[in-house]
C-alpha cells in the first residue's frame, strides 16, 4: 500500500525544490530555454553540453547547463580492507593521489552514487561499502557529488552529465596509470546516481573506447528521465551488464519516484516494483523504528518505497545462504501472483539472482565465450518477486493450488465464501500461516493458485489449512448450519529447490469454518470426480 500522504509531502518537496527552473514550458508545450543564444557550454576536458534535443524536450522540460567543475566538485573516497573507515581521496589530475593509496589495481572496483539531496556520508553508503568489504577483498570508491546534488531538481539533473565525465576520466587515469581493467568496475548508483553511473558507461565508450564491466541501477530517478532518449538516461548499452532494481515505480504524478519502465538487461520489480511492504505504517510506528528520530522517521516516512532499492541490494551482498533471493521472468505482477510464470525450468522463461548476484545468472554465457564478463542475449527482461516487510528481506517463494472437490456431497452443498490460509512444513521447520487468495466464491471442482512467501523450510513435507468463513452484512453470506467447504487437495510447490508436494486432507475432504486440516502426502488416489451437468 502505497503511503499517499507522504508520497504528496515528498512531491511538494521536489516542487518546491525545482521551483527555479530558468525554462518554462507554455501550454502548447513549448520549451523555452534561458534567454541567451548558448545552446552548449564546455568545460575543457570533460567536454561540451547541448540543452537542445534530446535534454529538454516536452518529456523533458529542463533547459539547465552542468554547473563548473569547481562549483560540483566531486569527491571520490576510496576504501579497502585496510583503510575500512577512512578515506583516501583519488584525483585524475594527480595520479600520485592513486599510487599512494591502498587501491589495489587487479582487484575489483566497485562505485557507489548517491541521488538528490544527498552526499558521498550516507549512512546507506557507509553500510554498502562494509558489505562489498565484509564480501571480498575489493576496492570501494564513494562518489560525492553532494555540492551539486541540492535544489533545484533541474539543476542537480544537469550536474550528474557533468560528474559522469569527471568520473570517466577518474576511470581512465586509473587505466592508464595502474592497469586498472575497466571490465572490473561495477557502478551502483541509487536514483539520480542510477542515471549517473549510465553517463559514466556512456563517456567511457564514446571519448576511451572501453565498455564498463556493470552497473546496477537502484530505483533510478523518473522525473525527466520517463520515456527519453537512451542517451539521457541509463540504457543497457551503458555496460556490460546492466541490472536494475524498480521499487517506487508508481507514475510520479501520484507520488512515485523511480521508473517504471525496464531499461537493463534484467530488470526486477520486487513485489511488482511498488508499494513495498512494511512502507504503509504510520509516521510514528517508523520514528520509533528508527530508534526515536525524528528525521530519521520523517524521510523514511516520505520516499519509503524509493530507499527500499538499495536497502534490499545491501542485504544480497551477503545474503543468508538459505534463502536463495531467487526471481522469476514474467510479463507482469498479477501474472506472477497467479502463479503463471512459476518455476525455473522453462525454456521460454528465465530465472535469476535478486541483486548483487544477479550476474551469476548469466556467467555461464560468458564462460563458453570464454569471456571475463557476462555477455546478456537479452535486454529489459522482467524478473519479480516477493519480499518480507523487514529485514531480513529475502524470503521462498512457494505456489499453492487449491483444488476444490467436485464430488456428489460438495456439489449438492454448493460453494462457499470465505478465506484460506497455510502453513506449509518442511525438513527446516514451518511458515506462518499465510493468507492464500483474496476473500472470494469457491465453486465445487474449481480450482484456485497463488503465489506466496515465507521463510525457507527446506524439503518439502506436509502443511495445515486454514479455512474460514466470515459472516457480513451480505445476506448471501449468512449460514444457519456449520459452514464447510470440500477441498479433494492441495500442491506445494517451491521454487528453489524446485519441488512439487501433492497433498490431501487427513481423514475428511470436510473443512469446517474455524478449524483447521493437517495436509499429508497423497499416498492414495484422490477421491473420484463427479462432472456437473
Amino acid at each position: 500500500m502505497l503511503n499517499h500522504t507522504g508520497s504528496l509531502l515528498l512531491q511538494t518537496m521536489l516542487y518546491l525544490a525545482n521551483s527555479e527552473f530558468s525554462s518554462l514550458e507554455l501550454d502548447n508545450g513549448t520549451v523555452l530555454q534561458p534567454q541567451t543564444d548558448v545552446t552548449a557550454k564546455c568545460y575543457g576536458e570533460y567536454g561540451c553540453y547541448s540543452i537542445n534535443y534530446p535534454w529538454s524536450d516536452i518529456l523533458r522540460p529542463v533547459a539547465q547547463f552542468p554547473e563548473s567543475p569547481e562549483k560540483v566538485n566531486p569527491k571520490y573516497c576510496l576504501y579497502t580492507r585496510r583503510n575500512a573507515d577512512s578515506c583516501e581521496l583519488l584525483d585524475h589530475k594527480d595520479p600520485l593521489t592513486m599510487y599512494k593509496s591502498y587501491l589495489v589495481p587487479t582487484h575489483r572496483i566497485y562505485f557507489i552514487a548517491h541521488g538528490f539531496l544527498e552526499s558521498g556520508d550516507r549512512p546507506w553508503i557507509k553500510k554498502l561499502t562494509k558489505a562489498l568489504l565484509h564480501k571480498g577483498d575489493v576496492n570501494v570508491i564513494t562518489v560525492d557529488w553532494g555540492s551539486g546534488s541540492m535544489p533545484p531538481y533541474a539543476q542537480a539533473v544537469a550536474n550528474i552529465r557533468l560528474v559522469g565525465r569527471i568520473t570517466a576520466h577518474l576511470i581512465q587515469t586509473m587505466r592508464k596509470e595502474l592497469g586498472v581493467r575497466v571490465e572490473y568496475c561495477h557502478i551502483i548508483g541509487h536514483s539520480l546516481g542510477g542515471h549517473l553511473a549510465g553517463y559514466v558507461g556512456h563517456a567511457l565508450q564514446e571519448q576511451f573506447g572501453v565498455k564498463l564491466g556493470r552497473i546496477t541501477g537502484l530505483d533510478p530517478a523518473e522525473p525527466h528521465f520517463s520515456q527519453t532518449a537512451p542517451e539521457v538516461r541509463l540504457d543497457s548499452t551503458d555496460a556490460s551488464f546492466v541490472d536494475i532494481i524498480h521499487t517506487d515505480a508508481t507514475p510520479f504524478i501520484k507520488g512515485g519516484l523511480g521508473m517504471d519502465e525496464p531499461i537493463g538487461h534484467l530488470d526486477f520489480y520486487p513485489n511488482g516494483g511498488e508499494s513495498q511492504p512494511g512502507c504503509d505504517q504510520s509516521m510514528s510506528k517508523l520514528i520509533n523504528d528508527e530508534k526515536g528520530s525524528f528525521f530519521k522517521g520523517l524521510r523514511r516516512f516520505l520516499n519509503c518505497d524509493h530507499v527500499r532499492s538499495y536497502e534490499y541490494f545491501i542485504e544480497t551482498v551477503n545474503t543468508d545462504p538459505q534463502c536463495s533471493f531467487l526471481a522469476v521472468e514474467c510479463e507482469s505482477w498479477e501474472n506472477y501472483l497467479a502463479g503463471n510464470c512459476f518455476g525455473c525450468d522453462q525454456r521460454d522463461r528465465m530465472c535469476a539472482t535478486f541483486g548483487f548476484n544477479s550476474v551469476h545468472s548469466i556467467q555461464k554465457i560468458a564462460a563458453t565465450r570464454h569471456s571475463i564478463v557476462p555477455s546478456p542475449t537479452r535486454k529489459e527482461v522482467k524478473l519479480f518477486l516477493i519480499t518480507n516487510s523487514k529485514e531480513p528481506f529475502c524470503q521462498a517463494q512457494y505456489k499453492v493450488t487449491v483444488m476444490i472437490s467436485n464430488s456428489t456431497q460438495s456439489v449438492e452443498h454448493g460453494g462457499e465464501i470465505g478465506l484460506f490460509e497455510i502453513e506449509i512444513m518442511g525438513a527446516l521447520g514451518k511458515t506462518k500461516s499465510i493468507p492464500l487468495f483474496r476473500e472470494q466464491y469457491y465453486k465445487p471442482g474449481g480450482t484456485y493458485t497463488g503465489v506466496v512467501a515465507d521463510v525457507n523450510v527446506g524439503h518439502l513435507q506436509g502443511a495445515i489449512l486454514h479455512w474460514q468463513h466470515r459472516t457480513t452484512f451480505n445476506i448471501l453470506t449468512w449460514r444457519f448450519d456449520n459452514v464447510v467447504i470440500y477441498v479433494n487437495r492441495v500442491i506445494v510447490e517451491s521454487l528453489h529447490p524446485s519441488e512439487r508436494l501433492e497433498l490431501c486432507p487427513e481423514g475428511s475432504s470436510v473443512l469446517v469454518s474455524g478449524r483447521s486440516t493437517n495436509l499429508n502426502s497423497c499416498v492414495f488416489s484422490p477421491e473420484p470426480e463427479v462432472k456437473v451437468s
